[in-house]
C-alpha cells in the first residue's frame, strides 16, 4: 500500500512540493589518480618532443659539429720561421724545435680530465686549478684547438707525460719552434723580437690568414719583415676514439707546414761587433754617460752596415725568460728597450756645422775663399755670443772653420743667414732629411728629431708668460748654426746626411733588409734596390769646400779629430767633424760624423755618447774602431782624443 500523499486538486500548477534533491557520487580516487598521470605523461611527452625538436632542428647542427669533433681532431703542425742572417749569411737569429705540453680540450671535460689537469697543476708546481683554468680562457676564444699548457718542455718534464700517459687522457707533448740567438744580445734592437699575438690585434691578424696561436714578430726586423719570415701552418686531419687515440681511416687529410723565408740583412758582422764594443766601452769607462748609439751606412746605397744602442738586452728574454726577467727589462731606468740609433733625438752640436756651411755656400752668403774673423766671441744685437773655450782663431776661411770648428764663425753665417728674413737653415736642414723619419725599414721607433722654425716657435711658446719668444730671433740662427738651441737630430738623420757629403751629394735611403732568399741561398727578392734615391741639389764645387773642411778637420793640423784619426795610413785616410753637444744635465753629449777613405768612401759612422764629454774624446774613437773593422784595420791605429768640440 502507497503511503505517498496525493496532491491537493486545487493547488496550481508548479506549487507542487519539491523532491528531496539526491546526492552525487564523488568518483573514486583511483580515478583521479589516473587523470593525473595521464596529464603528467602528457606534459613530458610534450616537453619531450619540444627537447628532440630543438635538438633535432635548432641545435642539430652544433651538435653534429661537436661529434665531429670528437671524432674528427684536427693536428696543427707549427712552421718554423725564417732565419735572418747578415750579409755574408752568417745566422743572427734561427728557429730551433721543442716540445711543449698541449691539451686537447675535447679529451678534458669529464672527471678524468679535471683530475689530470689538477695532477699536472700539482705536480709542476702551480695551483691546483691553474691548468684548468688556463683551458676553460683558451676554450672561449678556440674551443676546438689545442692548448698549450707549458712551452718548450725540460726532458724531466717530458719524461713525467710519457710515463703517466694512461693518467692523462688528453694531454700530450707536441712539436713546436722557438727562436735561437746564436750570437746573443748582438744586434738586438735592430733584429727586435717574437711573442704571441696582442690581444688587441687579434683582429687584424686572423683576417691575414694566423690562426691565432703563433708566434709573430714584435719588434725589429722580426716585425717589419713577418710577412717573410713566418711560417705557414701544416694541417692534419685524424680520426680519433673517445680516448684521442687514432682510428679507423687515420690521416684523412694532410697539408705540411712550410716554413718561413730567410731574411738576409746588410748587415757586417765584424763591424757590428766592433761597434757595439766600443759603445759599451765608452759608456762603461766614462763614469757619468747614460748610453750611447752609432750607425754604420754604405753612403752608395745607403745599406746599414751597423745599427747599435746600448744599454742592450737580450731578445731571448720575451721568450724565454720569467715573468720578473721581463719586467726588470720594461721598467729599468737605463731604458735598454730604447733604440737610440733610431730613437734617441740630442742636440747635433757642431755636426751640423755642415748643414749651416752648404745653406750658406748654395744661397750665395758665403762666397768661396771669403775669409771672416773667428775671435774667442761676437757681440750681436747688443748679445755676446761666446765661442769654445773663448778660442780665438783669426781670420779664416770656410774649411779652415770646419777644421778648428770655429763657432765664431758660424755665428758669423747665422747672421746673415737671419738678416735674409728667409730660412735657409730650415730649408737645407730638411734637404739633408731632418725632421723626418729617413725610411729605414724600422718604421716602429724611428724617431722625426727637430727643424725649428717661425711656426715651432710659435706653437710651443707662452704668450702670457714670454710674448718675446713667440717670434724667430736672432739668438735661434746663431744656436741653430752651430747644431745647439732647439736643433734635435737622430744617429741614423746624421749618417744619412753625411751620405750625400760622401756619395757625391745623393740622399740615400738607410736600408738593413738585403734580400729574401731561399734554403740554396737564391735570392727571391731583393730589397735594396728599390729604395729611394734623392739628390742632395749641393753643387759639385760647394760640396768639394765642405768635403775639404771635414777633411782637414780629421787630419789637419788643427783638426778637432786628428789625434784620432790623423797617423792612419793614406788607403783608410777619414773625414769627418766631431761635436760637443750642451743639454740640460749639465754634462755634454759627445758626437763624431764621418765618411771613409776620402777618396772612395765605402762607410759613414755616426756616433752619440751621452754625457761622453767632448766628441774627440769618446765619439771619435768609438767611430774609428767601427771603421777599421770594416775596412781592415786594428783599433790599435786610432788615437785617444783630445780636448776640442
Amino acid at each position: 500500500m502507497s503511503t505517498t500523499t496525493p496532491l491537493p486538486p486545487d493547488l496550481p500548477p508548479g506549487d507542487e512540493p519539491r523532491r528531496p534533491r539526491r546526492r552525487r557520487r564523488r568518483p573514486p580516487r583511483s580515478v583521479l589518480r589516473m587523470a593525473s598521470f595521464t596529464a603528467f605523461a602528457l606534459v613530458l611527452f610534450g616537453v619531450l618532443i619540444a627537447r628532440l625538436w630543438f635538438l633535432q632542428v635548432i641545435g642539430g647542427g652544433d651538435y653534429q659539429e661537436r661529434a665531429e669533433a670528437n671524432r674528427l681532431r684536427t693536428v696543427v703542425t707549427e712552421a718554423p720561421r725564417g732565419a735572418i742572417t747578415d750579409r755574408t749569411g752568417a745566422p743572427l737569429v734561427t728557429s730551433r724545435e721543442v716540445l711543449n705540453l698541449v691539451a686537447e680540450p675535447q679529451q678534458l671535460e669529464g672527471p678524468e680530465g679535471v683530475a689530470a689537469l689538477r695532477r699536472l697543476s700539482v705536480a709542476l708546481g702551480h695551483p691546483p686549478g691553474y691548468f684548468s683554468a688556463k683551458v676553460k680562457k683558451a676554450q672561449e676564444a678556440r674551443p676546438f684547438e689545442a692548448v698549450v699548457l707549458e712551452e718548450e718542455t725540460t726532458p724531466e718534464l717530458q719524461a713525467y707525460v710519457e710515463e703517466r700517459r694512461s693518467q692523462l687522457p688528453g694531454i700530450s707533448l707536441q712539436a713546436a719552434y722557438v727562436r735561437d740567438y746564436p750570437q746573443g744580445s748582438l744586434a738586438a734592437h735592430l733584429l727586435g723580437y717574437v711573442g704571441p699575438i696582442p690581444a688587441e690585434k687579434a683582429k687584424e691578424y686572423e683576417g691575414r690568414g694566423y690562426l691565432g696561436n703563433e708566434t709573430v714578430g714584435r719588434a725589429g726586423i722580426e716585425a717589419e719583415y713577418e710577412q717573410y719570415l713566418r711560417g705557414i701552418a701544416g694541417r692534419e686531419q685524424v680520426e680519433v676514439d673517445a680516448r684521442g687515440e687514432v682510428v679507423g681511416r687515420g690521416v684523412l687529410s694532410q697539408a705540411p707546414p712550410r716554413p718561413g723565408e730567410t731574411l738576409r740583412l746588410s748587415i757586417d758582422m765584424k763591424t757590428q761587433k766592433a761597434l757595439e764594443a766600443a759603445l759599451r766601452a765608452e759608456v762603461q769607462g766614462s763614469g757619468t754617460s747614460t748610453g750611447a748609439a752609432g750607425v754604420a751606412l754604405d753612403p752608395r746605397t745607403g745599406a746599414v752596415l751597423a745599427l747599435a744602442s746600448y744599454p742592450t738586452f737580450n731578445p731571448d728574454v720575451f721568450q724565454s725568460g720569467s715573468a720578473r726577467e721581463v719586467r726588470r727589462v720594461l721598467t729599468s731606468p737605463s731604458r735598454p728597450l730604447l733604440d737610440r740609433a733610431i730613437g734617441g733625438e740630442y742636440p747635433a752640436a757642431s755636426t751640423f756645422k755642415a748643414i749651416t756651411a752648404a745653406a750658406a755656400l748654395e744661397t750665395g752668403l758665403y762666397k768661396p775663399g771669403e775669409t771672416i774673423d773667428s775671435p774667442g766671441s761676437v757681440v750681436l744685437y747688443k748679445t755676446r755670443f761666446q765661442g769654445f773655450n773663448n778660442q780665438a782663431h783669426g781670420v779664416i776661411t770656410l774649411p779652415e772653420a770646419l777644421e778648428v770648428s770655429s763657432d765664431t764663425f758660424f755665428y758669423e753665417l747665422a747672421d746673415r743667414t737671419y738678416r735674409t728674413q728667409g730660412w735657409p737653415m730650415q730649408d737645407w736642414s730638411r734637404r739633408f732629411g731632418f725632421g723626418r723619419p729617413t725610411g729605414l725599414d724600422l718604421t716602429e721607433g724611428e724617431s722625426a728629431g727637430l727643424v725649428p722654425d717661425l711656426a715651432y716657435k710659435r706653437q710651443t711658446c707662452d704668450r702670457k708668460v714670454d710674448p718675446i719668444n713667440c717670434s724667430w730671433r736672432p739668438g735661434d740662427s746663431v744656436n741653430m748654426s752651430i747644431g745647439q738651441g732647439n736643433v734635435l737630430v737622430t744617429p741614423i738623420q746624421m749618417a744619412t746626411a753625411y751620405a750625400a757629403l760622401a756619395n757625391g751629394g745623393t740622399i740615400v735611403t738607410p736600408t738593413l733588409g738585403r734580400a729574401v732568399v731561399d734554403a740554396d741561398g737564391r735570392v727571391l727578392r731583393d730589397l735594396v734596390s728599390a729604395r729611394a734615391l734623392r739628390p742632395l741639389g749641393l753643387s759639385k764645387d760647394n760640396l768639394e769646400i765642405i768635403q775639404s773642411g771635414l777633411r782637414r778637420a780629421a787630419n789637419g793640423n788643427g783638426g778637432t779629430a786628428t789625434p784620432v784619426f790623423g797617423a792612419l795610413p793614406e788607403r783608410f785616410r777619414v773625414a769627418g767633424k766631431t761635436g760637443t753637444a750642451e743639454n740640460t744635465s749639465g754634462i755634454d753629449h759627445a758626437w763624431w760624423v764621418g765618411y771613409a777613405p776620402v777618396d772612395d768612401p765605402k762607410i759613414v759612422v755616426a756616433i752619440v755618447v751621452e754625457r761622453g764629454g767632448q766628441g774627440a774624446n769618446s765619439a771619435a774613437p768609438a767611430a774609428c774602431a767601427a771603421i777599421g773593422a770594416y775596412l781592415g784595420f786594428g783599433a790599435d791605429r786610432c788615437g785617444t782624443g783630445a780636448k776640442a768640440n
